[in-house]
This record gives structure tokens, C-alpha cells and sequence, in this order.
């Protein structure tokens, strides 16, 4: 309970003095998936977190983009400063199963500044996606940043809106086991979250664009329409090096 009481003044101490906040202001949302998330927190019990979270002890676990994104995710959420594992880090992987959204629920109200959490159990996807677009993100980078967040609002059991729940794909490892459908019960359902942010229809040429957003600024717009069984051996490999380079970049 100490644990959970520390983060909780961290919190008000955030809250009173906005300049605490600015070092996580220059860090964008978290936009790796969730549940490779999970899997780092799951790793670090297990294997034990070291004086360093550089690249060396992380590397033969995770490919350099997803390690590099998951260590500006634990950044954003105050578990990492620079390359040195805080405190709270521990303390979340240390708590019991109980306490775990409690203290997650801490973490992500101290992070997410810009979020009006007292209005997030009425909130529709619109007013979620204004209040990410704080920060200069788009397109699939900001469709990922929501995603994240979702998810790890539901993990922690935020009232969130039924219209921002179904922006994610996302639940729970009880709650899937509470309410999963028989096969029989299974609807298909619309990727509300591609849809509420692009407006695109469901077509050959929306499932071939990607949006890059450039380091220095602005973005690149990717368009591919082709029939990968119709290309060459040349034009195959060129396609595919394409697709893998935006995938690295944009990772």
C-alpha cells in the first residue's frame, strides 16, 4: 500500500507543480502494442531488472525497434529516466496480481497529462483522438498511441466509454475469460479504430497506404497497388525491401 500511496502524491506533486511535468511532455504517447508491453514487464520479473536497460541487455529478447520503442514507452510512463530504471518500475513489477491495476491506473493519470480523465467514461472516440493530437502524431503512429493507451487503460479498469472500448481490439486476460463468446456468438466487427480516425472505406487501396511520420518533421504518404503474384522476382524484392523499410522506420 506505501507503494501505491507514493505514486498517488507523485501524482498530486505533478498536479501542483506543472514544470514536473515537462520532461514527459517532450516524450510522445507509448504507440508499441500493448501486449508486447506486457511481455517486457513479464520478462523483467522474470529475468530481473539490471542497473542499465541499455540495448545489450535487451537485444537478444527484442528486435532494435520494438526494444527502442518499449524503452521510450517505460520513459513516457516514469518507469525509465534515460537509460536507468526508477523505482516504480520495481514497485509494478513486484506488486501483487490485485494491486497491479491500481498502480498502473497511478502511473497512466500521472503520464497522460492531456487526458480529461474525469470525462473519459463519456467520452466518444472524437474527443479521445483531440486530445492526443497534443502531440504532432498521426495516421498510424496516432491509431497505435490510442490503441496503447486503451488497452492499458482497460488493464488498469478505467471507466472508459463503450464507443472508446471498441476502438481496441483489447481486453483483459479475466475479463476475456468472463465474457468470451461462444464460436456461435462471434460478430464480425468494423476496426472502429482505423475508421474513426482516416474516414477510409474498407478497399483494396486503404489496406496499402501507410503514413510515416519523419524525425525532423512532416510525413511521407506510401501507396501500393499491386498484385504481389503478378510482379516479377525483381520487382517482388523491391516491393517487399520497401515495405519492410517503412515497417522498421515507422516501428
Amino acid at each position: 500500500m506505501a507503494q501505491i500511496h507514493n505514486l498517488w502524491h507523485n501524482a498530486f506533486e505533478m498536479n501542483r507543480f506543472p514544470e514536473n511535468t515537462q520532461y514527459q511532455q517532450r516524450l510522445s504517447p507509448p504507440y508499441v502494442s500493448f501486449n508486447t508491453f506486457k511481455t517486457l514487464l513479464d520478462w523483467l520479473k522474470v529475468e530481473g531488472v539490471p542497473l542499465k536497460l541499455d540495448r545489450s541487455f535487451w537485444h537478444d529478447k527484442f528486435s532494435g525497434s520494438t526494444g527502442s520503442q518499449l524503452m521510450a514507452s517505460l520513459r513516457f510512463l516514469g518507469l525509465l529516466q534515460s537509460n536507468d530504471p526508477l523505482p516504480e518500475l520495481e514497485n509494478l513489477l513486484e506488486a501483487e496480481t490485485d494491486k497491479k491495476p491500481l498502480i498502473l491506473k497511478a502511473l497512466i493519470q500521472n503520464s497522460y497529462t492531456f487526458v480529461h480523465f474525469e470525462e473519459l467514461h463519456r467520452a466518444t472516440p472524437a474527443m479521445l483522438i483531440s486530445w492526443f493530437k497534443t502531440y504532432p502524431i498521426d495516421g498510424h503512429t496516432l491509431r497505435k498511441a490510442i490503441s496503447f493507451f486503451i488497452s492499458a487503460s482497460i488493464e488498469a479498469e478505467f471507466p472508459i466509454s463503450n464507443s472508446i472500448k471498441k476502438m481496441s481490439k483489447y481486453r483483459s486476460k479475466s475479463k476475456a475469460l468472463e465474457t468470451a463468446p461462444k464460436p456461435s456468438q462471434i460478430i464480425p466487427q468494423a476496426n472502429f479504430l482505423s475508421t474513426e480516425i482516416d474516414s477510409i472505406h474498407t478497399n483494396k487501396s486503404a489496406v496499402n497506404q501507410s503514413t510515416i511520420n519523419l524525425e525532423s518533421g512532416g510525413s511521407l504518404n506510401l501507396s501500393i497497388d499491386v498484385n504481389l503474384f503478378d510482379l516479377s522476382e525483381t520487382d517482388r524484392k523491391f516491393v517487399l525491401s520497401v515495405i519492410d523499410l517503412v515497417k522498421n522506420y515507422d516501428l
